[in-house]
């Protein structure tokens, strides 16, 4: 079975996006299920060339997708709960596209929830010592278009979801702050959250 993992490319000036360097680092397959491997991908930061970009992960129809993205401001993981049908970027994407107050999918609805078992993954991370919490607003810029059309594009068979990563020890370097969360402790959380949406995506195949 595919999981499929995105991060995304630098974007706003800074020369390093925390979610990338995870998803570049990731292993092959999802440690202790060999069954179970990762097809990993790198998405634009650009409202109009990460459409097609998604269309080709979704037509491979992967077991689970999860889409990681980075929150400037964050201190722990977010797991996020839903999407909004709400395009509002305070920053032009690396497109020059700044749309102000549109929807993700006209006539869609208002909002769509995470097909992630996040409060399993944020009990399972809270008592490991991973850092995380269960976030109700995923933004209003890319991070929040791509979670909102995986969400009413894929099968709700199909484990997708999103998670915020906080600024690794490079982003805070490159911010002028101090890392709040580092890089390793970054990717332990991710390969939890894989591991727990991929047990939850053969429970489903096999229950099916």
């Amino acid at each position: 079975m595919q999981v499929t993992v995105t991060g995304f490319e630098p974007f706003a000036g800074v020369p390093h996006n925390p979610s990338e360097a995870v998803v570049r680092a990731l292993p092959s397959h999802v440690p202790g299920l060999p069954e179970v491997w990762l097809r990993t991908a790198i998405l634009p930061v650009d409202t109009i060339r990460v459409r097609p970009r998604l269309k080709e992960l979704w037509d491979e129809q992967p077991g689970a997708l999860i889409h990681l993205g980075v929150a400037a401001n964050a201190t722990t993981l977010a797991l996020e709960t839903r999407a909004e049908n709400r395009l509002d970027f305070r920053v032009a994407d690396n497109g020059g596209a700044t749309p102000r107050q549109e929807p993700v999918e006209p006539g869609g609805p208002v909002l769509v929830g995470t097909r992630l078992p996040v409060d399993l993954i944020a009990d399972w991370l809270d008592r490991s010592g991973v850092p995380a919490r269960m976030s109700r607003s995923a933004g209003t810029f890319l991070c929040n278009q791509v979670m909102y059309l995986s969400l009413r594009a894929l099968p709700a068979s199909i484990p997708t979801g999103f998670v915020h990563l906080p600024p690794d020890e490079t982003l805070a370097e490159a911010l002028g702050r101090q890392a709040p969360f580092s890089s390793a402790r970054a990717m332990d959380g991710v390969l939890a959250t894989v591991r727990w949406t991929a047990e939850l995506a053969l429970a489903r195949r096999d229950d099916g």
